[in-house]
């Protein structure tokens, strides 16, 4: 197990609101603190959005159909997702300077675009034959088939300023793999930590990849597949990891909530191997006053910024609504 140590002083968390409706979920978040998510709207919609500090939270609208999402943004503000086309069709979109571009198909009427790099390079899914497979878009206009792993699935979750994927595919007995993707050796299955099933979800420009397989793993070329421990509870994943080494995700902390279900709080990892809780909105010392919600995740991280890393994901507020947030990280 992880150790689970004292909040750190110097994390504070943002609720970023919503468009209009019950439920936001930040899915990203870059050097400049620019986060992207999902939020619901008056109507009851979902749809992609972008939130900056000066401008607050607003709705993206990449395509013309009604339900859209934003998965992630880039250093350079470009972003990705999906959205309807408004002729019963879900396509993965790239927006950059306020032009969106629908990156079509692997020839299905599904895709979804869930990472972009530094250089706009493409990662995320495409249903073709009635399963979904990992697609890699090098170059616009040239969206590539990964493949998969004996099975019928694959996603695409994750790709570094090298071009290098990784994700989840189906074994030949079915069971969900992380895999690491490269131009020169194709797919490789990354293994587990025992369960049955493993997935990767982010990779940094050193190579390292984090997901989960029960608990948050590490992988790395040297080490293999490294268990990361928990907050004190069961299960645990790791969504994501920078440049200088430090992952983001959720955990189960050993306690339960009030319907007695497990609670889950996002944690920053360190380089150090010190696995931190975030806690949520309303928790003391974090803009709130007490009394604040039960449960929170962190999606995503930034590289660091003057000494302060962005953190985005969601967390429960004092009413148990769902909500976007984004933590500012200062290191000591």
């Amino acid at each position: 197990m992880g150790q689970r140590t004292a909040r750190a002083p110097l994390v504070s968390v943002q609720e970023l609101g919503t468009l209009g409706g019950a439920v936001s979920q930040a899915k990203a978040v870059n050097r400049t603190g620019q986060v992207v998510g999902t939020s619901q709207d008056g109507l009851g919609r979902t749809r992609a959005f972008l939130w900056q500090a000066e401008l607050g939270i607003v709705d993206l609208k990449p395509l013309t159909g009604v339900n859209t999402s934003a998965n992630d943004i880039n250093d350079t503000g470009e972003i990705v997702g999906g959205g309807d086309t408004g002729f019963g069709d879900f396509h993965a979109y790239f927006l950059a300077e306020g032009t969106s571009f629908d990156l079509g198909t692997l020839g299905g009427n599904e895709s979804e675009a869930l990472a972009v790099n530094r250089r706009g390079q493409v990662a995320g899914h495409s249903r073709l034959g009635g399963a979904k497979h990992a697609f890699f878009i090098p170059e616009p206009g040239h969206m590539v088939d990964l493949g998969g792993l004996g099975g019928g699935t694959s996603i695409a979750h994750g790709v570094n300023d090298g071009g290098e994927v990784v994700g989840l595919a189906a074994t030949p007995s079915g069971v969900p793999h992380a895999f690491l993707w490269t131009a020169t050796d194709g797919m490789r299955d990354l293994g587990s930590l025992g369960a049955a099933a493993s997935m990767a979800l982010g990779i940094n420009n050193r190579r390292e990849v984090v997901g989960g397989s029960g608990h948050a793993f590490l992988w790395t070329e040297q080490r293999g597949m490294v268990d990361l421990g928990t907050l004190g509870g069961r299960t645990s994943c790791a969504n994501d990891v920078n440049d200088s080494g430090y992952i983001v995700g959720v955990s189960q902390t050993g306690e339960t909530d009030r319907r007695g279900l497990p609670v889950t709080h996002a944690f920053l990892r360190l380089p150090d191997g010190t696995m931190q809780d975030l806690g949520t909105l309303g928790d003391v010392g974090r803009g709130g006053g007490g009394g604040g919600g039960e449960h929170s995740s962190a999606a995503a991280i930034s590289d660091e910024v003057d000494g302060t890393l962005w953190i985005a994901g969601h967390s429960h507020d004092s009413d148990a609504r769902i909500r976007a947030v984004v933590w500012a990280v200062r290191l000591a």
